[in-house]
């Protein structure tokens, strides 16, 4: 664990922020919350971006190319937003100091659908955070939308990008609770 400061306070962490970048995934226009403005705050200026892109398996696709395939080695941890999200500091402290290759934060998804987690495995990818032995193990694309059996409903795109890391024996968490949209 690494202590780390912000503002007056020091929180524990299972990274280090300055060995880390945050990608904003802003669709589709470049606005994000100002609770994601002001979490963003943990890490260094220079450690934060923001990719805007209308779909958003392309977005995070072209994420985990461009800035995270694509960073120094000394860029060792990468945590990944979406633009409605609404963290705390004090509800996301679990994620952060959560030790996993794959660590995903809980929050409320679309109508309030608690049942997306109902598998104590489950992580979505609004809030989550990976390694860099993840960048170099799993290959692109990491988020597609796959059908379901019937053919008649898409799946969740996190859904086949957690079954990818795992599939490579890498350890995945879920820790933590984050707001989205309207919700807390």
């Amino acid at each position: 664990m690494e202590t780390v400061k912000v503002g007056r306070h020091e929180i524990e962490m299972a990274f280090r922020p300055e060995e880390s970048r945050l990608l904003i995934l802003a669709w589709p226009d470049g606005r994000y919350r100002h609770e994601v403005a002001s979490w963003s705050r943990l890490f260094p200026d220079e450690n934060v971006v923001c990719v805007v892109e209308r779909d958003t398996c392309v977005a995070r696709n072209k994420a985990v190319r461009d800035f995270c395939m694509a960073a120094p080695p000394e860029v060792r941890h990468f945590v990944s937003i979406d633009a409605d999200m609404r963290p705390e500091v004090a509800k996301t402290l679990p994620f952060l100091q959560a030790e996993a290759d794959l660590v995903g934060c809980m929050y409320p998804t679309a109508d309030h659908n608690l049942g997306a987690w109902a598998d104590p495995a489950a992580v979505h990818c609004g809030l989550y955070r990976f390694n860099r032995r993840v960048v170099e193990t799993v290959k692109l694309p990491w988020f597609t939308w796959d059908h379901q059996v019937a053919g008649c409903e898409f799946r969740c795109e996190c859904i086949g990008f957690v079954e990818k890391v795992k599939a490579a024996g890498l350890s995945v968490a879920r820790a933590g609770w984050c707001g989205h949209r309207d919700w807390r």
